[in-house]
């Protein structure tokens, strides 16, 4: 259907929630990142003095097309959530995004007088966002910038872990399987995966400790507030069925970890930890590695190692998909139609 006009919904996400919903249903990749209990763990977290706008753009009919989930920070309008915690951002939109539903979100932030830049992180280089949004908003008067933000890897998985292990690099195969007989021939590995909410909140502490007891950087990132978002958003989604934390153990103990979200046929590796004393037997890329054995042995479609450019990674079979930030800065012409 034809999108026509955009409304603005103010204030908490329940007028909306079965729009939301019903969008993410036909949407063709949504992510995790998309659905409700994400942005409105994020806002409750981290919303703080900004202001929520979420922004409508109907069909002729009435029937929801877009849902926009944005903040304002004084005179900024952007996505809820920034790199630190998000990697990929979009307009949640049914099937692929109509040029006229951006053409209406562009005349309503528009005539949003206070606002002189919109900030889109984030962007998966596959969006239609990047250049329907650019067009409309240039268009509008506005000033656009593009530029690439990182680089997101991930791979199609195939049907069985013996053809995924073959169609690595012949140096990555055969460190790939030397590191899992050195692994094995220490002691007695065992690779645990959760799903359950109550078993997830019982371990996030282990989650916690592993994953600051990583690097200096990891140690200095996972502050108390970010914390209790990773143990309140792991649970959360866990209800949805949609969390996974895996433990990699050497007789009994919990040496390495990831916490990852399954959306559709994607699974996605959000972060993880180990004990950098086990470092010489590689217990964070296997656990990586086995964490892949599962997702195949599940049936997932493609494994998402998400924003950053780790060499584990590309070792693990990774291809680079670009992520892109648009700015627009408001011009002379850019007022509300």
């Amino acid at each position: 259907m034809t999108c026509c006009s955009a409304g603005i919904e103010q204030g908490t996400f329940e007028s909306l929630a079965d729009h939301w919903q019903q969008i993410l249903e036909n949407s063709a990749e949504p992510t995790f990142f998309d659905s409700q209990t994400w942005q409105k763990t994020w806002w409750s977290e981290f919303g703080n003095d900004s202001e929520l706008q979420l922004i409508m753009v109907r069909s002729e009919s009435g029937e929801v097309n877009m849902i926009a989930p944005l903040m304002i920070d004084g005179s900024e309008i952007s996505f809820l959530g920034s790199t630190d915690l998000v990697d990929y951002h979009d307009f949640l939109s049914r099937d692929r995004l109509s040029s006229t539903c951006i053409q209406s979100l562009v005349s309503a932030v528009s005539q949003m007088s206070e606002i002189d830049t919109i900030l889109l992180q984030s962007l998966p280089g596959n969006s239609p966002t990047i250049t329907q949004f650019r067009e409309k908003a240039e268009n509008a008067g506005w000033q656009v910038e593009l530029e690439q933000e990182d680089v997101a890897p991930r791979m199609d998985l195939p049907a069985s872990w013996d053809e995924y292990v073959s169609a690595l690099r012949k140096k990555d195969r055969h460190e790939l399987r030397r590191k899992l007989r050195r692994l094995e021939a220490v002691g007695e590995v065992n690779h645990v995966e959760l799903s359950d909410p109550t078993d997830i909140e019982n371990s996030m502490a282990d989650f916690i400790r592993l994953h600051r007891m990583s690097t200096p950087d990891k140690s200095a990132f996972m502050t108390t507030e970010r914390e209790q978002f990773f143990c309140k958003i792991a649970i959360e989604l866990a209800r949805e069925g949609i969390t996974r934390l895996c433990f990699l153990e050497i007789d009994g103990v919990r040496e390495a970890t990831s916490l990852s979200f399954v959306s559709g046929e994607v699974r996605y590796l959000y972060n993880s930890g180990y004990n950098p004393a086990q470092s010489n037997l590689s217990v964070g890329l296997l656990n990586h590695a086995l964490t892949i054995k599962s997702s195949i042995q599940s049936g997932h479609r493609v494994f998402d190692f998400m924003r950053g450019n780790e060499p584990y990674k590309y070792h693990l079979g990774g291809v680079d998909r670009q992520i892109f930030v648009l700015t627009a800065k408001r011009g002379s012409a850019a007022q509300g139609n």
